[in-house]
């Protein structure tokens, strides 16, 4: 295990000694487990991976911090195919607990009590276990509320994203003399930092870039920035998987890896169980967070397209008129 480039990372992200001392735990616990099937942390494959989180989760030992330091050196150490399985583990983390505390905002604490008793799936399950968590959540959702209140319910900030993460684009937008001209900006900005990341062969989140990846994005304004037009943003999210998203021609795989929820993606290659596209407002909440921080206001949105309904893509309309 290469410890110290752990080490050196967390303290260049501001880690205190006791975070880094429980993530080296959790990396010496998955390596002793690694060589008792004759591998090592460093060889893990993605089904060595798998039966190391079934055991956590039997152990009850699968804490967020453990899963998330593992995550984190498969990053450092370049295995970019662990890192993106990981994605799939931990992208939702947080996000059911958001949405049930949303719901107290919309409805009343009488109709909360009762509410949303569908057991979430233990941290680190198998992505194929979560679309039926997800058909069931939101079906008892949508017996609670009528669908206005159910999209209101979804479209917070579900993964607690940090206004402080968007002040250096709220900077940008208050320096650009005009909102289209700062979403130009925004675009030219993001399709650079793609070229970089492709150029060094880097993970960009959790996703591949490749050349083919960066000309298709500089095509569309839509994406990762957006548009604007009588007082409406519209954007396309990028694909999940956007260098495979590209070569394919299936239109049902297309939609598979377009989709970034690990709640639902899993479901649309099996074709069940059918998840509404109101799911797709938790994804909505999150493309408007950051244009509330730089606008400095609450805004609505609308799910326009969503690959859960037949699209190859999803889209949002972000009303900024009240």
């Amino acid at each position: 295990m290469r410890l110290d480039l752990f080490k050196n990372y967390y303290k260049k992200r501001g880690f205190d000694d006791k975070q880094t001392e429980a993530g080296i735990r959790a990396l010496t616990r998955a390596e002793a487990m690694m060589i008792r099937q004759g591998s090592s942390l460093d060889q893990a494959t993605i089904p060595q991976i798998r039966t190391l989180m079934d055991r956590w989760i039997e152990d009850q030992t699968n804490d967020s911090d453990s899963i998330l330091a593992l995550a984190r050196y498969f990053y450092l150490t370049d295995r970019s195919d662990v890192y993106v399985y990981f994605t799939k583990l931990t992208g939702g983390i947080g996000v059911i607990d958001t949405i049930k505390t949303r719901f107290d905002t919309v409805m009343s604490p009488y109709q909360a009590k009762d509410f949303l008793i569908v057991q979430e799936p233990p941290l680190g399950s198998d992505p194929f276990v979560q679309p039926s968590f997800t058909a069931a959540f939101l079906a008892q959702l949508e017996a609670f509320t009528s669908e206005e209140q159910a999209r209101a319910i979804l479209c917070g900030n579900n993964h607690q994203l940090s206004a402080e993460q968007f002040q250096s684009e709220k900077s940008f937008y208050e320096a650009s003399p005009s909102l289209d001209q700062y979403l130009k900006e925004l675009h030219a900005r993001k399709v650079k930092e793609l070229q970089e990341h492709c150029d060094q062969n880097k993970v960009w989140f959790e996703q591949r870039i490749t050349q083919d990846v960066v000309d298709f994005v500089a095509l569309n304004q839509q994406l990762l920035s957006a548009i604007h037009q009588d007082g409406i943003l519209y954007l396309t999210k990028i694909p999940y998987d956007p260098a495979a998203y590209l070569k394919e021609t299936d239109p049902l795989k297309r939609q598979y890896l377009a989709c970034h929820c690990p709640f639902v993606r899993e479901a649309i290659l099996k074709g069940k169980p059918k998840i509404s596209k109101n799911w797709c407002y938790c994804s909505a909440g999150f493309e408007k967070f950051m244009f509330e921080v730089i606008l400095d206001r609450p805004l609505t949105v609308e799910v326009i397209q969503s690959v859960l309904n037949g699209d190859p893509l999803c889209k949002f309309a972000i009303h900024m008129n009240p």
